[in-house]
């Protein structure tokens, strides 16, 4: 797919899924380091928010050719991950999503702005809803470490429901007729715009359903405030 093609379909729908950015080897790699950060943690415990923190092969990614050739595009050469999740759906952990919006982002201190609100903490980590400005200018990517479809979980998206702004429960309702279920295998990564309404299901046939979600932005934030991943 050429840069302009891209960048019109992220433009337009709000997402792209990009198959092959990383080998197998690097999955591997990424699935061992993963595994060593979350111990012995037992496999309900099936999420990890401080991944940048916490997997230093993660945060070399995020500066490698084939993830800022995704980046650089949409957001600017400036781009820089400011969270890291890991989600690991499993037969031990086989959960559901609602539709919503990525509409929080996490920050060093709490430092009370104008439009930056509401705030909450989740594992220590103050999170806040920024002005939906900042949201529009940010990119996520969801690395995937395994093949994920229908059958175990896979994201489901609304197409072009980013340009919308944020969006009633209401209005959310009804434009999920529109809505697509995504396949990305192994090493793929599914691109999308933190202001597209998406969700999952519980898997139909649970299996490791391992995913690396990054967030990225180029800008930095006012009064003080600074990214956590930054």
């Amino acid at each position: 797919m050429s840069i302009a093609c891209y960048s019109k379909t992220i433009e337009q729908y709000g997402f792209s899924i990009i198959p092959g950015v990383l080998d197998k080897h690097q999955v591997a790699a990424l699935r061992y380091e993963v595994r060593s950060a979350l111990g012995r943690r037992s496999a309900k415990q099936y999420a990890m928010r401080r991944l940048l923190e916490l997997v230093r092969g993660v945060s070399q990614l995020c500066e490698e050719t084939a993830i800022r050739t995704l980046l650089e595009p949409i957001i600017g050469d400036r781009a820089f991950p400011v969270r890291g999740i890991f989600f690991d759906k499993n037969p031990e952990a086989n959960w559901g999503v609602s539709w919503h919006q990525d509409l929080t982002i996490a920050v060093i201190q709490r430092i009370d702005t104008e439009g930056f609100g509401p705030w909450s903490i989740k594992e220590g980590v103050d999170h806040v809803q920024p002005p939906v400005s900042i949201l529009e200018k940010m990119l996520t990517l969801r690395i995937h470490l395994d093949d994920t479809d229908a059958d175990n979980g896979a994201l489901r998206l609304i197409p072009g429901s980013h340009r919308r702004g944020i969006i009633s429960p209401e209005t959310i309702a009804n434009l999920k007729k529109h809505a697509i279920t995504t396949t990305v295998k192994s090493g793929g990564v599914l691109v999308m715009k933190p202001l597209l309404v998406h969700s999952s299901l519980p898997a139909g046939q649970p299996s490791h359903r391992r995913v690396l979600h990054i967030e990225f932005a180029a800008e930095e934030l006012p009064n003080g405030l600074q990214w956590y991943g930054s």
